[in-house]
């Protein structure tokens, strides 16, 4: 393993290839390819598609570390293969939650919900009039995820309107029949136009979230969703993971509690099964937004052929 100090004065062209030879040894002893490696013992690299979504991630930590929110540290990036780049960041050493929860008890639950619940509260005082991500305003967010895609900086009546799109479409043929009125009528409701959009991180499954084995408080990492939304997606981001199965029923019922604290004192249930619905739908149906897109009611990324 490279030397900590190898790692800042190495030239981009050294790094790359020091980063490529470790790949090749983890590839090695394992199927697939690992975005994120350890590299030395203070830093480890994480792979991304384009430089777009690198700026994006670096936008979202810079910004958490001006609010005072506990994440690894960006050390440099080198450009990599095929458009691809390595982000080089600091290390966490800890546990992440996934693998402790079941033996965290309920006091220290209470102490760490408390501790994200003032993290979460200081990233909501941070809004914006349009979605997306903090650099480039492309919309990441698995619960958007769609064929037609969402339009970069889309307006929060537009992020309403196509959740509320795919929580009530019904098939593809439908869609094909209604008319211009009652396309908009399919975008009405139940979401309001209305939501505040605000810094979230988007995917805070316990897995995302350290336990740092020094200090005892929590660290955010995988920023890599980041962006504005409703004030909901944060919650249901907390949602979004399969339970394992060595967590027990007060796990289960203790992480419930955990995620309530730290959204602020509000379940979302009704949001968190009308996102669930949106993904569900737009998978099935991945099409069926042509129709409205082309009557003018939302609008795309992917242009509509007639």
């Amino acid at each position: 393993m490279a030397t900590d100090d190898a790692i800042d004065a190495f030239s981009d062209d050294q790094l790359a290839r020091l980063i490529a030879k470790t790949r090749d040894g983890r590839e090695a002893s394992g199927p697939g390819i690992a975005r994120c490696i350890p590299l030395t013992e203070r830093y480890m690299v994480k792979l991304y598609r384009d430089s777009d979504h690198f700026e994006d991630v670096s936008c979202a930590i810079t910004k958490a570390h001006a609010l005072g929110i506990r994440t690894p540290t960006i050390q440099r990036s080198v450009p990599a293969e095929d458009g691809y780049i390595e982000c080089i960041q600091e290390r966490v050493h800890g546990s992440n939650l996934m693998d402790v929860w079941p033996d965290i008890g309920i006091s220290s639950t209470l102490r760490l919900a408390f501790q994200l619940r003032s993290m979460v509260g200081r990233m909501r005082t941070i809004s914006s009039p349009t979605a997306g991500s903090l650099g480039t305003g492309i919309c990441r967010s698995i619960w958007l995820e769609e064929y037609y895609g969402v339009p970069p900086h889309a307006p929060t009546s537009v992020i309403a309107a196509i959740i509320n799109f795919w929580h009530n479409v019904l098939s593809f043929r439908k869609e094909a029949s209604k008319t211009r009125e009652q396309h908009r009528e399919t975008c009405a409701g139940p979401m309001s136009p209305k939501d505040d959009l605000v810094f979230t991180h988007h995917d805070l499954a316990p897995r995302n979230i350290i336990l740092e084995k020094d200090t005892g408080l929590l660290c955010l990492v995988d920023w890599d969703e980041a962006g504005y939304y409703p004030r909901y997606f944060e919650y249901v981001g907390m949602r979004n993971f399969y339970i394992p199965e060595s967590w027990g029923w007060f796990a289960k019922l203790r992480w419930t509690l955990f995620a309530w604290i730290a959204t602020g004192w509000r379940w979302y249930g009704k949001e968190n099964d009308i996102l669930q619905d949106v993904r569900r739908k737009a998978g099935r149906f991945p099409a069926a937004r042509r129709f409205n897109i082309k009557a003018g009611v939302t609008p795309s990324v992917k242009a509509v052929d007639d």
